[in-house]
């Protein structure tokens, strides 16, 4: 009796092994590795159309690919998603004609738009897998993602509060009177660029004090984070998301973290979003500053943003020589573009423009016709759209016939190579595929080599006097004989930051681009 125990027992564990170890095989065969799956069966029509998705931006990204027998891809069809409209359209018509033009994933990302493009690269992945084609062919390589920026958050390290001993009355930038009490203890902001204004007040207490702020198209919750956290330590356990990219505030977070004070930029819609939980805000002693960078003038955004933040953070004295730092730029500018002799060249501004894609251009009212304005450039929009609606800014484009007609002096682009912070990210070649248009390589800016690019982000930021010195000494180099701007933001970022220069690609050339003209 015991034996027969002994055997049952014995059948019953070897039973239970085997079940286990062909569980473990189903399970492999139905986890196919992405860069794998390739056709074993050479007869074998792969006519059809499969689909796939990835993880965007901002929700999942789904397409639909259409193969011929041979596995070759025919259309790509990008389903809805939530991206960002204007730059994550650009991602998805460049991304899917270069996929299909060259039968290969391994493209060239679209700037700005980096995280859209590699979900969409993934998705087109994912659907050869499961039509059976598989991904060596096509040269595959997945796409390193940045880590998440949210992390848990550690009461425990939240600023202590400070006892109020004064209170003021600040003018945010639209007029508005907001009651502070001071000293204050914590803030939050509606995108982390806006830290940018507050270390050369605070330095490394600027991090400390930080509970929240939303998250921009660039990742900037990430960057910063990537960035800093070495140098002042895990400010993340104290700082929670309060808004996704271009979206509302998360009420119930800002409530959560108690900030003393929202400081909310123009861009990205934050006011709107800021100034629709107010009256929830006021109810909780929360207080909302609002800043407006750029703003109608570039030349003065930024010190008025200074000023205000002066006076919130009891750094007012440091805030003008900051001011008085920035103000010197620009009229250093001004004094040596002033001359009636001069000449004004024409240039051409679009962000993000690609060979057979179109970007958005900007009249002298906004974005970075600001800069070539201050520059002392003559926009080549102002012409067209200056005296529209559309002069505010939006995604305006010109007619590709009118930019060969106009043959501009200067082509300025911004939002296609590496730029804004991409110290924290994997380098890229330059290129500008732009000049590949039609036409393109007998406007004299292209024979000249004058098409230089700017980081996309510095127009808004307190760092705007470079682009603007810069492109006036390219605009007028006998009047700036002897000026260095490098070293002007070498000093700057000396005086007022934390950190150096290289961390962002600030400027690119086609002359400084190998390979750039074929």
């Amino acid at each position: 009796m015991k034996s027969s125990k002994k055997l049952f027992a014995l059948v019953s564990l070897v039973l239970v092994i085997v079940l286990a170890l062909c569980g473990c095989e189903q399970e492999e065969q139905t986890q196919i590795p992405v860069n794998e799956g390739a056709n074993e069966d050479a007869d074998k029509s792969f006519a059809g159309t499969y689909e796939g998705s990835a993880e965007g931006y901002s929700g999942g990204v789904p397409v639909t690919v259409e193969l011929n027998e041979d596995g070759s891809i025919v259309n790509i069809k990008v389903g809805d998603n939530q991206e960002t409209d204007g730059i994550g359209n650009i991602a998805e018509e460049k991304i899917t004609r270069s996929i299909i033009d060259s039968q290969s994933l391994n493209v060239d990302a679209v700037s700005g738009a980096t995280v859209t493009g590699d979900a969409i690269i993934e998705a087109v992945a994912n659907a050869l897998v499961s039509a059976g084609v598989g991904t060596d062919s096509f040269n595959y390589v997945p796409a390193a993602r940045l880590e998440e920026a949210v992390v848990e958050i550690n009461p425990e390290a939240m600023p202590e509060k400070k006892e109020i001993t004064e209170t003021i009355i600040i003018r945010d930038a639209k007029g508005r009177e907001v009651e502070i009490g001071l000293p204050i203890s914590s803030y939050a902001i509606s995108t982390m660029d806006v830290i940018d204004y507050i270390v050369p007040l605070k330095g490394e207490e600027a991090f400390h004090m930080l509970v929240g702020s939303g998250q921009d198209g660039g990742h900037g919750l990430n960057k910063y984070a990537k960035l800093y956290t070495p140098i002042v330590g895990n400010y993340m356990e104290h700082v929670g998301q309060i808004s996704d990219h271009n979206a509302p505030f998360d009420l119930e977070m800002i409530l959560a973290m108690q900030p003393d004070v929202l400081i909310a930029n123009s861009a990205m819609a934050a006011h709107r979003y800021a100034l629709e939980i107010e009256d929830q805000l006021t109810q909780a002693g929360i207080k909302i500053v609002l800043i407006d960078v750029p703003g109608k003038s570039l030349k003065n955004s930024a010190q008025d943003t200074m000023t205000i933040l002066g006076q919130l953070f009891q750094k007012e004295e440091r805030a003008a020589e900051v001011n008085e730092f920035i103000d010197q730029q620009y009229e250093l500018i001004a004094s040596k573009i002033s001359k009636e002799a001069l000449i004004a060249p024409t240039v051409y501004y679009e962000k993000s423009g690609y060979a057979d894609i179109f970007g958005s251009t900007a009249t002298s009212k906004s974005g970075w016709g600001l800069v070539v304005d201050i520059a002392g450039g003559k926009n080549i929009a102002d012409d067209l759209l200056l005296d529209t609606a559309a002069s505010g800014g939006g995604g305006n484009t010109l007619d590709p016939e009118y930019v060969l007609n106009a043959d501009p002096d200067f082509i300025v682009v911004s939002g296609i190579n590496d730029g804004w912070l991409d110290s924290v990210s994997e380098k890229r070649d330059c290129k500008f595929d732009i000049i590949n248009r039609n036409g393109w390589s007998n406007l004299k800016a292209v024979k000249n080599n004058d098409l230089y690019e700017f980081a996309h982000s510095t127009s808004r930021s307190i760092y705007a006097f470079y682009p603007s010195l810069k492109l006036a000494a390219i605009l007028y180099p006998e009047e700036f004989e002897g000026i260095n701007p490098e070293a002007v933001l070498d000093e700057f970022f000396e005086r007022f930051t934390l950190v150096d220069k290289s961390i962002s690609t600030w400027f690119n050339s086609l002359e400084m681009c190998e390979g750039a003209k074929q």
